[in-house]
């Protein structure tokens, strides 16, 4: 049986407190809405006040009901500090995406 059901598209965000992460999450999901899309996110702060990891998920799809993206499961990350890159890369991306 085939699936004709398109896959929902799976955002990781990374960061270090002060650099915009929630800024651009918020950007992200406003613009998808406004196109159309079907679009859910979440923000997770840390330490973002002393200058830690900030991350977002955004998820976007017909059948998305919660934004959390698992481990090996992003499609895509979206990363403004180069440490927070390669961890959110090794650990967030599908296999063969990195």
């Amino acid at each position: 049986m085939k699936n004709t059901e398109k896959q929902p598209l799976n955002i990781h965000l990374a960061g270090v407190g002060g650099q915009g992460i929630g800024l651009l999450n918020e950007i992200l999901l406003r613009a998808a809405d406004h196109a159309g899309y079907n679009a859910i996110g979440v923000d997770t702060h840390g330490l973002a006040q002393r200058g830690g990891i900030v991350v977002s998920e955004i998820r976007l799809g017909e059948t998305v009901h919660s934004p959390l993206i698992g481990n090996g499961q992003a499609d895509l990350v979206v990363a403004l500090e180069r440490h927070e890159a390669l961890r959110a890369a090794l650990q967030f991306l599908k296999v063969g995406m990195q």
